[in-house]
């Protein structure tokens, strides 16, 4: 998936954060339908014809991994699914563009971070009448869509697959080596980690960790008590107290400390500097085996992972995406459109393809130990998920590029020493004030 956080090289001064973004750039209002309240409960253009219509439905998405399950939906149903990829730079843009000019496919693959901003603009089909009418098995879902593909107290979707967090890949070899502990699981914190990176690093031979992406200060903010906006999101609060601790860390590592490597010094790790055995920790996407693959060279290395560390004295948050499957609230075939859904969630032969791929929405624990049979993998695969109750939905405001944007060109100014934590945040905040007041 396009969001899966690998650790690659970051070659320019100017490029040291570019892969901390989410969410690609673009104007993503000038597209977009007329705002208004989410359509009403139970509430389509669906009529009696169109439901019993057998017809091509169009699914929209920005990778090409449903071609098993569209087999096998296709071969077993008169109502046929087709693909129309569309890379994820530009996707949410494109994907506005066409609710503006009613051609928007009948299922989509909505981007996390755009969900907000979609679900206000009554784009979506609301689906809580049809989880009842179907009285499919929501609590079994990894993710309830009240949460991650909720909006107001109602559901405009379901969520794809397993919530995905980030989390911390650590080289146990690395720790043993320097005679330090291993990082615990779920209760580590930043100081903690703050000692652990110091003691190991050797520079240039050895680094203690790099710098985390964008999404990983939000839980570390909302770790420590802080949060990106208030309540009705009219202010950005980064530069509070609570905010500005979290940035502390990165900024000592590389600008005071030296334990983090510098971009021109990434370079010389190569494209995964994870993989290059000189580097005891970095961010991580939790529970995908492939990934993990790539960044342990082929799963050689001896590493593994756990959940990113708290603030000293906070709670565990950490947050994750979930893109859900949605059906436009101006389709005729809401039916066929949900029973489509409906199969890729809930059957047993598509959850069999798909488990392969990513973390299935339903029963990922369950179903990942009927087919998993190393169990380190499956420990790997299944374990971030015992901790679901901690995960939130990943939130960047109404405007999610733009204020993905602010925050990133004013952390890579502080992280590059030619800003303060104060001004940087100070600065953050005057430019996503202005970008949320925006009409």
């Amino acid at each position: 998936m396009s969001t899966m956080l690998n650790d690659t090289t970051q070659p320019s001064r100017r490029a040291f954060l570019k892969g901390m973004t989410v969410a690609t750039g673009g104007a993503l209002l000038a597209a977009c339908a007329a705002p208004g309240a989410p359509a009403a409960e139970g509430e389509s253009m669906a009529d009696d014809s169109a439901m019993e219509e057998a017809v091509t439905l169009r699914f929209m998405a920005w990778g090409d991994i449903f071609g098993e399950v569209l087999d096998l939906y296709n071969g077993a149903n008169e109502t046929q699914v087709e693909m129309a990829v569309s890379p994820w730079s530009g996707y949410a843009e494109k994907m506005l563009t066409q609710f503006a000019g009613g051609t928007a496919p009948e299922i989509l693959w909505v981007q996390a971070p755009f969900f907000p901003l979609l679900v206000q603009r009554s784009v979506f089909t609301q689906v809580d009448d049809l989880i009842e009418r179907d009285g499919v098995d929501v609590d079994g879902l990894v993710g309830s869509p009240w949460v991650w593909a909720g909006y107001q107290g109602n559901a405009y979707g379901v969520p794809s697959h397993g919530a995905v967090p980030r989390g911390l890949a650590y080289n146990i070899k690395l720790f043993e080596e320097a005679g330090v502990e291993l990082p615990r699981y779920d209760d580590w914190t930043m100081d903690e980690m703050d000692a652990a990176v110091k003691a190991i690093a050797s520079p240039p031979d050895i680094w203690g960790a790099a710098v985390p992406p964008n999404m990983i200060y939000l839980d570390l903010i909302m770790s420590n008590g802080g949060s990106l906006f208030n309540e009705d999101e009219t202010q950005c609060l980064l530069n509070s107290d609570e905010a500005r601790e979290a940035f502390t860390y990165s900024v000592d590592w590389l600008l005071e400390s030296g334990v983090s490597p510098t971009p021109s010094e990434q370079q010389l790790l190569g494209e995964r500097i994870f993989a290059s055995d000189k580097i005891a920790m970095v961010a991580a996407v939790l529970s995908d085996w492939d990934s993990w693959g790539a960044n342990t060279q082929d799963y050689a290395l001896n590493a593994t992972m756990a959940l990113w560390p708290m603030m000293p004295g906070g709670s565990r948050v950490s947050t994750g995406q979930s893109h859900p499957f949605s059906i436009p609230s101006n389709t005729p075939y809401v039916d066929q459109a949900w029973d489509f859904i409906s199969f890729y969630v809930w059957d047993e032969d598509a959850i069999t393809a798909m488990i392969k791929k990513i973390p299935i929405p339903y029963k990922f624990a369950e179903n990942a130990a009927k087919f998993v049979d190393d169990p380190v993998q499956l420990e790997f695969m299944t374990k971030p998920f015992t901790f679901g109750d901690t995960f939130v939905p990943e939130h960047w405001g109404s405007k999610p590029t733009e204020v993905q944007r602010a925050f990133t060109s004013e952390l890579e100014l502080m992280l590059l020493g030619d800003s303060t934590i104060e001004q940087a945040t100070d600065n953050m905040v005057e430019q996503i004030n202005a970008i949320q007041a925006e009409e």
